[in-house]
């Protein structure tokens, strides 16, 4: 059959997906990623053949979650108040309204003009003459599925901890009481200048696809009426050739600091804790691989002796050699340390008013607003603990980073979380799946019609 990977040119939206994209190769089918032409270079890097969904003249680069949008976020931000969700619900409807519409306006903006959908033409034309049998998408380029279902083709959501679900759930159930407000749905506005274009319906499938691909453990995930179907992530980064300072191992503990590459395209400010870690990190009798850029570390006086800064180490081949983890919460990140049963120290912002901080600023909420998704999966098995940074202290950071080095609980613990990912099935054992789902009757007659 033939898959088409359609997602939201980044490549830490590309990376998840690389394993199953190669397990499906392996298993004989045809396979493209179709994107932005930012994400050409890294996806043949990847070995995976790529087809750009327009010329890169044709629109502006994405801008994603940081981008301003400000009289859409306004429109959106009124119809939040008007549901007038509790706090909790509040911070979960605050990433998805505030960092992953936007992304989906660089391609379908909200209630935009049909006529000035370039990339999204230019999908549904691929799709048109490839004919595609079944199309995985990234939720943050959502016009995936309304170009899947423009074509006759089967599609599904890739996703991670499903925001995007909960929210399109909780909307419903709001709305759909006695005396609600009547307000827009905002991602079906974002979707339905495109799909009545093409004549689809701006309903559940459309905009959650026919079932959802979920490589988040239960511990992330929340109840979401959508058919899941789950598949583990296999962490995944670009080749590099393995740097000759990495092994042999130190003979002191190494912990690795990664605070996350996308954090960085789209952050520009707000990395003074930055200089508290390094500090605290270098009063220890430790190994630190610090993998930061230069806007990472501006505001750094001094980097201890003890630190090794690098701009970047595929995290795949850096964790397993280190004895912990120190990161921003991210999810690729929180798996990659899982993965190697490593413990890891995520790094949160625990009395800092998420709401406030998101409204003021857009993307640098970011760094607020992902990590407690992840701090309860970590510590829940006790695989590692949360480095409170409202309130710096040099001193309990190093106490903390000493206890989850020395004892062997968070090391049990970390190959207790290994183990829930190995609940879930692989990449491989999906694909016979996937196969079903897609209806083999129909790219088999397909290949019949061609040979005759």
């Amino acid at each position: 059959m033939r898959v088409a990977f359609a997602l939201w040119p980044n490549p830490v939206h590309l990376y998840p997906m690389v394993p199953l994209a190669w397990a499906l190769r392996a298993a004989g089918h045809e396979v493209y990623v179709v994107s932005h032409p930012a994400l050409a270079t890294v996806t043949t890097n990847s070995g995976l053949p790529f087809v750009p969904v327009c010329d890169e003249a044709a629109m502006p680069v994405p801008m994603g979650p940081g981008n301003a949008y400000t009289e859409e976020r306004a429109k959106v931000e009124l119809i939040t108040e008007a549901l007038d969700l509790p706090d909790a619900a509040r911070e979960r409807w605050n990433i998805f309204s505030q960092f992953l519409l936007p992304a989906m306006w660089d391609f379908n903006p909200y209630q935009g003009d049909a006529a000035d959908l370039p990339a999204m033409d230019g999908l549904v034309e691929f799709f048109r003459g490839w004919r595609p049998d079944l199309v995985i998408w990234d939720p943050c380029f959502a016009g995936a599925g309304v170009a899947a279902r423009a074509v006759g083709a089967r599609h599904a959501r890739y996703t991670g901890p499903d925001f995007v679900g909960w929210c399109l759930d909780t909307f419903e159930e709001i709305t759909g009481r006695p005396g609600a407000p009547a307000v827009d749905n905002p991602l079906a506005e974002t979707l339905r200048p495109m799909a009545e274009k093409y004549g689809v319906p701006v309903d559940r499938e459309t905009m959650l696809g026919q079932w959802t691909l979920n490589p988040m453990p239960a511990a992330i995930n929340w109840p979401v009426d959508t058919t899941m179907v789950p598949v583990r992530w296999i962490p995944h980064a670009n080749a590099e050739i393995i740097p000759d300072w990495l092994y042999p191992l130190p003979e002191r503990p190494r912990v690795a600091l990664s605070l996350g590459l996308s954090m960085r395209n789209y952050m520009t400010t707000g990395w003074e804790y930055v200089e508290v870690l390094l500090e605290a990190l270098g009063g220890l009798d430790i190994e630190v691989v610090a993998t930061l850029n230069q806007k990472q570390l501006s505001a750094v006086s001094r980097v201890p002796d003890n630190v090794r800064v690098v701009d970047y180490v595929p995290l795949d081949q850096l964790v397993p050699t280190c004895s912990a983890l120190i990161h921003h919460g991210g999810f690729g990140t929180t798996i990659a340390a899982a993965n190697s049963r490593v413990p890891q120290l995520v790094v949160d912002f625990l009395e800092e008013d998420v709401t406030a901080v998101a409204l003021d600023g857009g993307i640098a909420a970011t760094r607020y607003v992902v990590a407690p998704t992840t701090v309860g999966f970590v510590s829940g098995p006790g695989a590692g603990d949360v480095i409170d940074l409202s309130r710096p202290s040099v001193e309990a950071i190093r106490a903390q980073v000493m206890r989850v080095l020395t004892d062997e609980s968070f090391r049990d613990g970390a190959d207790r979380l290994y183990g829930d990912l190995l609940t879930a099935p692989s990449p491989t054992d999906v694909v016979a799946q996937l196969e079903k789902l897609a209806q083999p009757s129909r790219f088999s007659s397909r290949a019949t019609d061609r040979a005759a």
